[in-house]
This record gives structure tokens, C-alpha cells and sequence, in this order.
């Protein structure tokens, strides 16, 4: 892979530093197609609540939803997984690879007002949704006054 080195207009000093901060940022390894290493990801989180629950998703492009765990223990939340490598054809010559693959773990810690023997997970165009109910005791209710 051949990673040219920018040329930025120089006329003093200062302009040499700014260029060999780009030229590092550049360089960096996320910009930097070739991968001798695995690279880590974690997907993307949105926690949402309503008055019933707490529902986590999560971005899993690509991935089966056999490749994917969900666990509880002590009040944490684990979702972990594997997204798996494509295989290539091998002819065929990559030039750009900017996806991740490989194993991810993420853990959230729980709030004490939830049922953790009641979590469900639903799997949907490679969003994964857990739904986290909360206690009886935690959802609002109206008190009558007599």
C-alpha cells in the first residue's frame, strides 16, 4: 500500500510543525489501510426510557444474530460478539478497508430499579434492541387522595 505524504504550502517554521502534525495525523493508524493487527470496535449505543423500561441499541452491521451474547451478573449488562471477516476472492485486489471485524464486548451497569430476569433482546436489520423493564415499584403511579 503506498501512503503518499502530503505537501502543504510552507514559509516559516511554524507552518513546518503544523505540516508534520497533519502529516502524523494522517499517518495515523485509523487512516492507515494496511492492518497487521486486529483492530478494536464496539458498536454504537442508544439507551432510551420510557415509563415501562429501558431499551438499549446497539449498531451490528453485518453480523448473525447466532455471532451475538447478552448476559447479566451482578447488575451489569454484557453484550458481546464476533463480527466475522468477508472472505475475498483471490483475485481480487483490496484498496480501501475501512470496516472493522473481530470480537467487541461492551458493559453497562444497571440501574437498581430494573428486573433483570425479565430482559429480552429482539434482532432487527442489524440493530439488536434490549428491552430492560423496570420494577413494579419503580413505575410512576397516581396516588388518590381520600
Amino acid at each position: 500500500m503506498l501512503l503518499a505524504k502530503r505537501n502543504y504550502p510552507t514559509s516559516s517554521g511554524m507552518s513546518r510543525f503544523y505540516n508534520n502534525l497533519l502529516d502524523d495525523f494522517f499517518m495515523d493508524p485509523f487512516f492507515n489501510t494496511e492492518r497487521s493487527e486486529p483492530v478494536h470496535w464496539a458498536p454504537r449505543v442508544e439507551v432510551e426510557e420510557n415509563e415501562d423500561e429501558f431499551i438499549m441499541s446497539l449498531e451490528l452491521p453485518g453480523m448473525k444474530k447466532k455471532d451475538i451474547d447478552i448476559s447479566v451478573k451482578d447488575n451489569v449488562i454484557t453484550i458481546s460478539g464476533e463480527k466475522k471477516e468477508r472472505v475475498h476472492k483471490k483475485e481480487a485486489q483490496t484498496h480501501l478497508n475501512e470496516i472493522c471485524y473481530g470480537k467487541f464486548s461492551r458493559s453497562f451497569q444497571l440501574p437498581n430499579n430494573v428486573n433483570s430476569d425479565k430482559i429480552k433482546g429482539n434482532w432487527e436489520d442489524g440493530i439488536l434492541s434490549v428491552a430492560i423493564p423496570k420494577t413494579e415499584v419503580a413505575k410512576p403511579r397516581k396516588i388518590e387522595i381520600e
